[in-house]
């Protein structure tokens, strides 16, 4: 549980108890505080405005009536004097947690404000099901109860993976967008996993976008973009082979993907010697993993969790309970869109109005 510690002072100021000196925490005038059960809060009450005044904690506003509330609750030294400080450990009451509260002054009325205490957080941000946790929810969602066997299991396992590469064609997932950086080599057009296995990804589902760098000055790379064309421009180019400054990649989309640079590198943007100093590099779109073992964890990022439970709720159900298959696929269809409208890199838009040009007449 963490510490936190609140600098007190005391000036004038107008609150709903009217105007007069109040408690300034942090330099905000009287403000609604809110404590987390099991931390402990340290309100540093050494400024000197604080000198006559006694900061403490009570179960009713303003202390009135008078319920001074002292559970975890220690004071150390004098007020406005060096060193001196007002603690609470928020500790929860059984069943009912801890109590709200409010701080005041015992010296003066009207000085203070609530103080809600708040349950303590996971503090934690790692939820990540496992297989098992899935398929159970999506069973769950389709109405089907009771122990799974192990050849729905199976089933919905099979059913997921056949999910993700649908979602594969919905378009591109920022979290699986990879950066790729192949050495060029003098007179290659066609580049792949088999022509290079280190380099070269086995997990392509698309590419996106392509550059060329020449990395030569390490401290000042040259980044040139290269143009994407279809099979039929690259099909028409008349000598393949030729050798120069790649300028277009063609990407042929087959189960082990290949992409083909024309023109080809040439011996002054290649280099045997030290191959990092020109590349070919290119973002591309990553396959999704398969789900595997039952206590493997998804290849999903977080954002996608809800869609991922509904969608294999909606294939489950195509099996186990048609008549729900119609309200689970609205279901998971609109989720999918909130994730995958959530799913963007958010950049500026540019709105540029459309200009028309008559014919002269």
């Amino acid at each position: 549980m963490a510490t936190i510690t609140y600098t007190v002072t005391v000036a004038t100021g107008t609150t709903q108890y009217g105007t007069g000196n109040r408690y300034y925490i942090n330099g905000e005038l009287a403000p609604v505080l809110y404590l987390q059960e099991g931390n402990t809060y340290i309100f540093d009450t050494s400024d000197s405005t604080n000198d006559t005044h006694v900061f403490a904690f009570s179960t009713n506003p303003n202390n009135d009536p008078a319920a001074s509330y002292t559970t975890g609750v220690t004071t150390t030294g004098t007020s406005g004097q060096t060193g001196s400080n007002t603690t609470i450990v928020v500790a929860p009451v059984k069943r009912t947690g801890a109590p709200v509260l409010f701080y005041y002054c015992t010296v003066h009325s009207g000085m203070g404000n609530a103080a809600q205490t708040i349950p303590p957080t996971s503090e934690t941000t790692e939820y990540n099901p496992q297989i098992d946790d899935i398929i159970e929810e999506a069973f769950e969602r389709t109405g089907v109860m009771g122990t799974r066997t192990g050849y729905q299991l199976r089933s919905a396992r099979r059913s997921l993976n056949i999910m993700f590469q649908e979602w594969g064609n919905r378009g591109v997932h920022l979290w699986k967008v990879k950066l790729a950086k192949i050495p060029l080599v003098e007179g290659q057009a066609e580049y792949n996993f088999a022509a290079d296995s280190t380099n070269f990804p086995q997990d392509i589902d698309s590419v996106l976008e392509a550059y060329y760098r020449n990395n030569s000055t390490p401290t000042a790379p040259v980044d040139v973009a290269l143009t994407k064309i279809d099979r039929s421009t690259y099909s028409q180019t008349p000598n393949k082979l030729a050798k120069g400054t790649p300028s277009q990649y063609y990407v042929e989309r087959k189960i082990n993907p290949s992409i083909f640079l024309y023109t080809t590198p040439s011996s002054s943007v290649s280099s045997t010697t030290t191959p990092s100093n020109f590349q070919f590099c290119f973002y591309y779109l990553a396959k999704i993993q398969d789900a595997g073992s039952y206590n493997f964890t998804s290849d999903v990022v977080n954002r996608f969790y809800p869609c991922m439970m509904s969608g294999l709720a909606y294939y489950l159900s195509q099996k186990y309970s048609p008549d729900r298959s119609q309200e689970l696929e609205r279901r998971y269809e609109s989720e999918l869109l909130r994730a995958l409208d959530a799913d963007n890199q958010g950049t500026s838009t540019f709105i540029s109005p459309q200009t028309f040009y008559g014919d002269g007449v």
